[in-house]
């Protein structure tokens, strides 16, 4: 069956605002045929047995894949007493978070407190269209309107059953689900793509930075030609390369400064300077960053420009010592004494390839074993740190360039499907907005 989509002229008064003439609003108990409450203290936790969801576990609509917790299968007998979750059914959390959903799957599970098993009245109410009806952010922005609590949102079950919604008929509901259901796949699917690119070039970076490329562009084989190998501080690497320190192959290394500004991104012609957090593990975000109201402040020394190689000097334990390069990046943006450039020598390296050198192990445990301060939260490497890391590099400027090449090509076919990812949540979000006030219709062809 196809369908297509079409403007609605048709709309009347409703309390919940204009709907199509032919739609309903109800509360949403009309349309259930059973709403399961699991309260009380949850059963004694164990290593195995019959997977425990919680509210934490329902998030984004969907169900963490890995649970945390179980509950042997007496317990669960026991526990489970008020009903048992269907596969059609549909989660929805109470409290922290308030008003997540997800769809019961198909192995068996136990429920904790702070969880409705919500069951749609078949001969009324498509469980898939309920679903995404929870799941839009209108509804839930009238659930926290109907919600308690000063510090945790959450909302008692008598209130959620008296909550009212939008509905059209039965074979509308099904081909509107069936539509974002759609969606959802194509949204799953290209999210699995960036993983299994990331993870390709993850063990490419590996290959590629500590066994190269030989004459013919294949990497060396240690096991084949152990002859192409030599010995080294970090390990085999191939005869043609060295260990140097980074300070090496570096010209200098520049240092901004951190005026006080307010947290308020820069725009139009104003300058700013850069926040921490514009060093990202997803690449350089020009839009973290604090509008300079002081012109005194201005050192265009420091300003970033594209191909800057950037590598945090103080952050969290997971973040100190993180490297990005500077792609597209505004005008006018300054260095924070908390971000550093690194002048690569270009008669030595590529400022690509020293880019990829720094997201290498090696390099993560040096940066950790030098790390200092005594917060716990935040610690710093300094210039000379930097520059004494130990980096694997070969002499041939050529053999760096094709290494470079073909991680750029993973990186921005990663680009590119995450440019197409976000696109399809926008589409994704646009189509919920459309489809579920009416303001599009689905129609049979």
């Amino acid at each position: 069956m196809r369908e297509v989509l079409v403007k609605n002229q048709e709309f009347k008064d409703s309390p919940v605002g204009k709907i199509p003439t032919d739609w309903e609003v109800c509360a949403i108990e009309n349309k259930l045929q059973q709403i399961i409450d699991y309260r009380g203290k949850t059963p004694e936790k164990t290593n195995s047995g019959v997977p425990l969801v919680t509210a934490k576990n329902v998030r984004d609509g969907y169900l963490d894949p890995e649970p945390r917790e179980y509950i042997d299968k007496k317990n669960y007998d026991i526990w489970m007493r008020r009903g048992f979750a269907k596969a059609e059914d549909v989660l929805f959390t109470t409290e922290a978070p308030l008003g997540n959903v997800a769809r019961v799957p198909s192995y068996k599970i136990a429920l904790a407190q702070r969880l409705l098993t919500l069951r749609a009245s078949p001969e009324a109410l498509d469980a898939d269209y309920l679903f995404w009806l929870l799941n839009w952010s209108e509804s839930r922005r009238r659930l926290e309107q109907k919600s308690t609590g000063s510090t945790v949102l959450g909302i008692k079950q008598s209130v959620f059953r008296k909550i009212l919604f939008r509905f059209p008929n039965l074979p509308e509901q099904r081909r509107i689900a069936e539509i974002l259901d759609t969606m959802d796949e194509a949204i799953a699917r290209t999210s699995s793509l960036i993983i299994k690119l990331k993870q390709t070039k993850a063990g490419l970076l590996q290959d590629l930075l500590t066994r190269g490329l030989d004459n013919d562009s294949k990497l060396r084989d240690s096991q084949a030609h152990p002859e192409q190998f030599k010995d080294s501080a970090l390990g085999m690497i191939p005869k043609e390369w060295e260990v140097k320190y980074l300070g090496q192959v570096l010209t200098s290394i520049d240092a901004g400064k951190s005026p006080n500004c307010p947290d308020i991104p820069a725009s139009g012609k104003e300058w700013g300077v850069l926040k921490i957090s514009a060093v990202n593990p997803n690449g350089f975000k020009a839009e973290e960053n604090k509008v300079i109201i002081n012109r005194l402040f201005i050192n265009q020394n420091y300003e970033v420009k594209d191909g800057d190689l950037l590598i945090t000097r103080s952050n969290t334990y997971e973040l100190v010592g993180l490297t990005c390069l500077v792609r597209n990046s505004p005008s006018r943006l300054l260095l924070c004494d908390k971000t550093l450039r690194l002048n690569i020598d270009l008669n030595r390296a590529e400022v690509e390839f020293i880019f990829y050198v720094l997201q290498m192990p090696y390099i993560r445990s040096q940066i950790e074993s030098n790390a200092t301060g005594s917060s716990a939260g935040m610690k710093n490497i300094s210039q000379d740190i930097i520059k004494k890391f130990l980096v694997l590099l070969p002499e041939d400027l050529d053999e760096q360039n094709s290494i470079t090449c073909l991680l750029n090509s993973y990186d921005n076919r990663i680009r590119t499907e995450e440019a197409y990812l976000n696109k399809l949540k926008l589409q994704k979000y646009g189509l919920m907005q459309d489809l579920l006030t009416g303001k599009v219709r689905v129609k049979n062809i």
